[in-house]
């Protein structure tokens, strides 16, 4: 297995560039683990001006939405004229990208070499319904889960009560369009009602609405594995973490802290075997205290946002896919308990802070600083070998400070003029 401690430089430098699709955090984690052995890296980017297009190591940035009618076309001569030879293939952070390219695999140009297969597999993974399916063929626990592709399946759902226990977890398995158009993965509803009228107000959820027991617990309850796999589904790294903090509920990680679960890293591998995925996924469980069963949640077939806290670890997932894409010998895990710092946390600082406005989790300070304290840190997107990402942030942190402040004082003019 490939590894590093997280900080060093890699002793080999590699000609080979990657090609990164995606721009904001998960990207620049990914960037942080190909820099350090001289990968030549290139950024393609939905506005061309995300976080890691402003590393120093993001040598062309290609502005090209994944949903441009022509995008494999605008893909395939920006390749031919600034690639121009062998490339290597990575989706970080966004579903959109690994929709488009799975589907187009056999369009892309033959010297790109991808880190992920072709639709007929990687829609196991996106496809919910597909994923649940095979989770329940190998006895994985799930959340009870129904599927609503039309106002009669609902009507047919409702006359089914003894199904349900409210609340209930409403979300499409369009989650991207979805978080793009309503800026959340999914609602709750606590009865009958609320579940008609969400179903209504959020357009019937594109038909592809998932209706799901609601596990309880908090963010701590979630632990996900994070693995690399060979082109036999084998792994050639596996990393465990648990959540502590979202930016807001169903949304991206702030902070989490390693962590491990032999029923996670087994139910996981598994499935991803059952599956047939190579290249990188991340599996997400939630703990049920109920029944004391980890719930198979959802599988992300590109890299993570948090990706970095391997890295921190001593695993670095990006340079494994590299190589795996490159025919380099990779030998699969023996065994499969990895030995890595217990309490070492990845922190979102940026994020993290306005989640802890937003949450109101100011209200409890202790709280706050108590889950901040660990063994190590890897901060995001905080480095002195590549600054400007970082301080981009504090810039940009700054400014969404000042803007809710100048609100503030300005909703408290109106009401005392009332």
């Amino acid at each position: 297995m490939i590894a590093d401690n997280g900080y060093g430089s890699g002793q080999v430098k590699h000609s080979t560039p990657v090609i990164i699709f995606g721009d904001f955090i998960a990207a620049y984690g990914a960037i942080r683990g190909l820099s350090r052995y001289g990968i030549p890296i290139h950024v393609v980017s939905p506005t061309g001006s995300g976080l890691a297009t402003k590393s120093r190591y993001a040598r062309r940035v290609l502005q090209l939405d994944p949903g441009d009618a022509d995008f494999v076309g605008k893909l395939r001569d920006w390749f031919s004229r600034d690639i121009g030879g062998e490339a290597v293939a990575m989706v970080a952070g966004d579903d959109d990208y690994l929709d488009v390219l799975a589907k187009r695999h056999s369009e892309l140009p033959c010297e790109m070499k991808t880190t992920f297969p072709d639709w007929e597999t990687v829609r196991l993974v996106r496809e919910k319904r597909q994923t649940y399916t095979l989770a329940q063929e190998l006895g994985i626990p799930i959340p009870a889960t129904c599927y609503i592709t039309c106002q009669a399946d609902l009507a047919s759902a409702l006359g089914r009560p003894a199904q349900f226990s409210y609340p209930l977890l409403m979300k499409s398995e369009d989650s991207a369009a979805f978080l793009k158009r309503w800026g959340t993965k999914g609602v709750i509803c606590d009865n009958e009602d609320e579940l008609l009228q969400n179903y209504l107000q959020y357009d019937g959820f594109y038909g592809k609405l998932l209706l799901q027991e609601m596990i309880p617990g908090g963010e701590d309850a979630l632990y996900c594995l994070k693995t690399v796999l060979n082109r036999r589904s084998e792994p050639l790294a596996v990393f465990v973490d648990r959540k502590v903090r979202s930016s807001r509920q169903f949304s991206s990680c702030t902070l989490t802290r390693t962590a491990w679960s032999d029923e996670v890293v087994g139910y996981g591998l598994a499935l991803l075997r059952r599956i047939g995925y190579s290249g990188y996924a991340s599996v997400e469980f939630k703990f049920d205290h109920r029944d004391g069963q980890f719930k198979m949640m959802e599988i992300n077939g590109r890299i993570s946002m948090n990706n970095s806290h391997a890295l921190r670890c001593g695993v670095n997932l990006p340079y494994l896919m590299y190589a795996e894409a490159l025919d380099k010998p990779l030998p699969a895990l023996q065994t499969i308990r990895q030995e890595y710092p217990n309490n070492t946390l990845w922190w979102y600082f940026t994020g993290d802070i306005v989640s802890v406005i937003y949450n109101r989790a100011f209200l409890r300070p202790v709280d706050c600083i108590r889950s901040l304290i660990g063994r190590g840190y890897i901060i995001e997107p905080m480095n002195w070998r590549d600054p400007y990402p970082g301080i981009l942030s504090l810039i940009r942190l700054c400014g969404m400070v000042y803007r809710g402040l100048r609100k503030l004082v300005t909703t408290g003019r109106s009401r005392k003029k009332r």
